[in-house]
């Protein structure tokens, strides 16, 4: 539809009746609602949506246990015959009135008994699907996007005369097709693979590069070959330049052996002048590592220092190699077993502590564009997608993801919650200390769009209430009981007002009808004085079955004052969650596993909350209270916009991984705000939804304070 919005930002969500775009007001606690304004939603004050009659017959119990066990004499003989007897006969009045006229004080059963759905759909077209039907051009897309692997290189860096090992007599590039039409198609080519980094030999200094050529043809010589392959030699064609560099993992894998060729940095005099401590130099670099991990398996790895004695190179075991060059020798060492076939990864694996040792290197190497980290992993996957200089680093990492099969890495990168809020998307720390093969995707990623989205389809999701709480319909058992004093009370009324017309019409008749008029009366009298134990015993009690919602609040309140918000009155139905965000506390109780108030139990926890109540600035965390109603458990969790649904995109440990997003509106995109863990058996009470786009992260721009 095209609709541009022009005004200051505000948060909205999606009405899950009609699906229509309404602005999202927050229910938050007196300390938040009268503190400073720094939200794009609006707020308002949590209110209590039990029932009237409810409520009236709570309030004579305010300040007395629920077990009458715990009464102390006091209770019994001041809180019972006068706030039961005379200060309520109000609150009796009130209730005759009430069964006058009675009232469904439950909810009403809503979506077939499933929480709120979520009424999103997406109409555009994604940058990059799965299925190239999907595409805009469907047909360029199948015909584009894996470009083929080279089976041997374009040039090589040959000899001249090979044979002759006396002396040094000069290289030349050489087209390998034209190479093989002068000596036989059927020539083996056995070349050696030289390795170096910028910093360490100028490509722009003629003398450097000769240097170079040297180190190579000597290296070449030695090793009894007749030809090796240097990028700046071996990569002529301008028009080919960008498929030539990511080929370079195919190059590696051809080779005969590697040569590395290292030496001290320009115009740098404090730097360690040994040839361990120029390798160390080079193995900070991105692209020379994955290099070592592609080269033949068992082989010797020489190392050549210029300035030093070309004929005695530093031979180095392809095995014991990172604990000589690399910093993080503990995680490069599986790769490299992996290659040599001692240690065998999963393909989740691979890609993981492929991508962990990157990071650690794309910092001091220089940017050819802004998805270098995928197109360097992409090196050692079979399936690489075709370079696209467009892409973001995470749009490059998700086509990376998606051509090949790595075991839903996506998928399960979603369902992680980092360490650091603020951190980047390729951030794989969660706060639980899982790891993405312990999780169970149950979504799939279904294309890639703008500003480093994706469409993910097949979740199960939800939508959270955040205006207000509502009443929640409930089962109970019918007991005999819950049925006399449903039968008491209902008939109170008829009771006391046939009582009343008895008496008034009884002089001068019969004195049956007094004595019938004062029995009804006194029936009724009674009931009503204990009418707050009858509806408290009719409506209270065990719930067999609730109707789901996720009610949300900003803030925290303990669970007492929550259940009289949602239910009039607290019989200890709701209890904190043990394992549900990474504020929720536990301990041990006779064997059991007990949750317990994060704000109670926890001085951290309360710090926080109270730093978040009296914060100014907008982009900072702020403490949230979810209700589930369906597994009646309470959590607390940080985010810095309040969440409008839970998406359940996998499981891992037995519990439900649900991401909690917030809706932008103008661009109808889903953002993950936090991650809980629920229950598995909420599932039977969500619904699936369709395709969605779904952000890692929202931009830090879009939350600035100054347009709250």
């Amino acid at each position: 539809m095209r609709r541009l919005w022009n005004g200051m930002e505000s948060d909205r969500y999606l009405n899950p009746i009609d699906g229509r775009v309404i602005d999202l007001v927050v229910q938050t606690t007196n300390e938040i609602y009268d503190g400073p304004t720094n939200s794009t939603w609006r707020r308002t004050y949590i209110r209590n949506v039990s029932s009237i009659i409810v409520r009236v017959a709570e309030w004579p119990f305010a300040e007395v246990p629920r077990d009458s066990v715990q009464w102390s004499s006091e209770h019994w003989t001041t809180l019972w015959f006068v706030r039961i007897s005379s200060s309520s006969f109000p609150a009796k009045s009130d209730a005759l009135l009430q069964m006058s006229l009675p009232e469904d004080i439950g909810g009403e059963v809503r979506n077939n008994g499933f929480y709120d759905p979520i009424t999103y759909k997406h109409w555009g077209y994604p940058k990059a699907a799965r299925n190239f039907c999907e595409d805009m051009r469907p047909k360029q897309a199948a015909e584009g996007t894996i470009p083929d692997r080279i089976l041997r290189p374009r040039y090589l860096c040959f000899l001249e005369k090979p044979d002759d090992t006396s002396t040094l007599h000069g290289v030349k590039s050489v087209l390998v097709e034209t190479w093989l039409a002068e000596n036989g198609a059927d020539t083996e080519i056995n070349y050696l693979f030289l390795s170096y980094t910028g910093l360490q030999f100028d490509k722009s200094s003629p003398e450097e590069m000769d240097a170079l050529r040297g180190i190579g043809e000597v290296a070449t010589r030695n090793a009894g070959l007749q030809a090796f392959w240097m990028d700046i030699d071996c990569m002529p064609t301008k028009e080919e330049l960008e498929d030539d560099v990511h080929r370079i993992s195919d190059v590696v894998r051809g080779a005969h052996s590697l040569a590395i060729a290292v030496g001290p940095l320009a115009g740098d005099v404090e730097q360690d002048r040994s040839t361990h401590g120029y390798l160390k130099v080079w193995g900070e670099r991105m692209w020379t590592w994955p290099e070592v991990l592609l080269a033949p398996p068992g082989s010797e790895i020489l190392v050549y220092t210029r300035g030093l004695d070309l004929n005695r190179p530093l031979r180095i075991d392809k095995r014991n190699f990172a604990v000589l060059a690399w910093d993080d020798a503990p995680v490069a060492r599986q790769l490299i077993d992996h290659y040599e076939g001692t240690l065998g990864l999963s393909r989740l694996e691979l890609v993981i502590l492929g991508l962990e040792c990157l990071k650690k290197r794309i910092g001091g190497t220089k940017k050819y564009c802004e998805g270098d980290l995928s197109y360097a992993l992409m090196g050692l996957l079979r399936r690489r997608p075709r370079v696209d200089k467009s892409d973001s680093a995470f749009q490059a990492f998700a086509r990376l993801s998606l051509a090949n099969d790595s075991d839903m890495l996506l998928e399960r990168l979603i369902c992680i919650l980092p360490k650091d809020r603020q951190g980047d998307w390729s951030a794989m720390d969660d706060v639980w200390g899982v790891n993405l093969w312990d999780i169970y995707p149950k979504c799939q990623i279904a294309g890639i769009c703008d500003d480093d989205t994706v469409l993910i389809d097949g979740a199960f999701g939800a939508t959270i209430r955040w205006e207000s709480f509502a009443k929640v319909a409930v089962t109970t058992r019918e007991t005999w009981t819950r049925l006399i004093a449903r039968f008491f009370l209902r008939g109170t009324p008829v009771w006391f007002f046939n009582g009343v017309l008895l008496i008034s019409i009884s002089k001068g008749v019969a004195s049956s009808l007094l004595t019938t008029g004062i029995i009804f009366l006194i029936l009724a009298l009674t009931t009503i004085l204990l009418s707050p134990v009858l509806v408290s015993h009719i409506y209270g009690g065990k719930l067999w079955s609730t109707q789901p919602w996720l009610f949300g609040f900003e803030g925290h309140l303990d669970l007492e004052t929550i259940e009289k918000k949602i239910f009039g009155f607290h019989q200890d139905r709701l209890t904190w969650s043990t394992f549900g965000s990474p504020l929720s506390r536990h301990e041990e109780n006779c064997g059991e596993c007990e949750g317990k108030d994060p704000v109670a139990t926890d001085n951290a926890v309360r710090e926080l909350a109270q730093r978040a109540v009296s914060s100014n600035d907008y982009p900072e965390p702020k403490i949230f209270t979810l209700v589930d109603t369906n597994t009646m458990t309470v959590s607390m969790f940080e985010a810095v916009r309040p969440p409008v649904t839970a998406l359940l995109c996998g499981s891992e440990g037995g519990m439900q991984r649900a991401v909690l997003c917030s809706y932008d509106w103008t661009t109808q995109t889903l953002y993950r705000e936090s991650v809980m863990r629920m229950e598995t058996r909420v599932l039977e009470k969500m619904s699936r939804v369709g395709k969605l786009r779904f952000g890692m992260k929202r931009a830090v721009k879009e939350t600035s304070s100054n347009e709250v």
